[in-house]
């Protein structure tokens, strides 16, 4: 449910004040500083040597600046609020808005009704509209997750959002990953392989005129940061996907050596000491078990995991609890499962480190030895 902040009709900002004072207790000079920032502003469009007029900015904050983002999060988190009583749960970002629950095939009708009813008690005419604040139907998006042996056991009707009908999509896309409705995650892969190929066609076009050590920073840069972003996502697939995601690697470490296609790849990654994709996963689920262990991850991770015993020891913390699950499947890939099942296997040396950088390079290290 996108809420799109450059509609805001807030007369001088006082019901941001209000709010700030209010909903989160903000008084003395903390307020007195955000009301000065927010009052008595000024602008001008400057274009090809000419300027406009002054104009006074009596609504929102400015475009591009550090507390922008802050302050509309403070402003609309009485949006949680709303789809929490709705027995839903939501994260926010930035103006995006997801609410998300879960239910069995013959409860998929209650849900709907209870999605509907949330979106219903945030449209214009309700949270929205009271707070100058524009609902942007045009780009929600509604889907069901579900596996596709189980997709005729749920409704295909479309979701009405203030007049709009929303049909169920198959795939989303959320900060830069492709989410499918059976968690297949082929939608992802397919566009990630080929975005790094598309990368690599131009990077080998220019490989030449390039030092290795500005080669080697164009690959951490634009191929190894986009396949390790969100990699957890991709835990517990079968290895013929990983094996998509895999020969990006491949080509990379072929590209940056000056290899041939068929070479085998194995001496060049160990050369460049490159990670599998498959321990580039578990790499990435245990440093976040780590940040959640050391209380540096989010909560929502941090609540999804626990250690077996509650005793305070650090070293009888070293194990976390493994969530048993029904399907092996889907169960099996979900982080409360995942992560602790990677921390668990890790030597004792690794998990007794309290410095974050030390953990990491040991962790590699460990991870290296495994797949070389």
């Amino acid at each position: 449910m996108p809420l799109n902040p450059t509609h805001s009709l807030v007369k001088q900002n006082i019901p941001v004040i209000n709010h700030l004072q209010t909903s989160f207790g903000l008084c003395g000079s903390a307020l007195a500083w955000l009301t000065s920032y927010l009052e008595q502003r000024r602008h001008y469009v400057s274009a090809h040597g000419k300027q406009s007029a002054m104009s006074d900015t009596k609504f929102g904050v400015p475009q591009g600046s550090v507390l922008g983002s802050i302050l509309f999060i403070m402003y609309t988190a009485d949006v949680i609020r709303i789809v929490e009583r709705f027995g839903l749960e939501v994260h926010q970002y930035a103006d995006d808005t997801q609410s998300h629950g879960s239910c069995r095939p013959n409860s998929s009708a209650s849900l709907c009704h209870d999605i509907g009813a949330c979106v219903e008690s945030v449209r214009p005419t309700r949270w929205t509209g009271s707070n100058r604040l524009q609902l942007n139907a045009t780009k929600t998006e509604f889907m069901w997750c579900v596996p596709h042996r189980h997709r005729h056991q749920f409704p295909t009707g479309s979701l009405v959002i203030d007049t709009l009908s929303v049909d169920p999509v198959t795939s989303v896309r959320d900060l830069g990953v492709h989410l499918d409705s059976d968690t297949s995650m082929d939608t992802h892969l397919s566009w990630l392989v080929s975005s790094c190929f598309g990368v690599l066609q131009q990077i080998r076009c220019i490989r030449r005129s390039l030092p290795r050590s500005s080669l080697a920073t164009l690959m951490a840069a634009f191929i190894l940061s986009k396949v390790d972003y969100c990699n957890v996502v991709l835990a517990g697939l079968l290895k013929r996907d990983l094996d998509r995601l895999q020969s990006v690697i491949n080509a990379a470490a072929r590209l940056m050596t000056g290899a041939h296609r068929y070479d085998h790849v194995t001496l060049l990654l160990k050369d460049l000491h490159w990670l599998r994709v498959p321990e580039r996963i578990t790499h990435k689920l245990c440093v976040l078990v780590y940040n959640c262990l050391h209380g540096s991850a989010p909560r929502y991770l941090q609540e999804v995991i626990q250690p077996v015993t509650e005793v305070t020891s650090r070293r009888r913390l070293r194990t976390f609890k493994q969530t048993v699950t029904r399907r092996t499947t889907l169960g099996d890939r979900a982080f409360a499962v995942a992560g602790p099942r990677a921390w668990n296997t890790l030597p004792d040396f690794i998990n007794d480190c309290y410095s974050s950088r030390t953990f990491k390079q040991y962790l590699k290290t460990y991870l290296f030895s495994l797949s070389f």
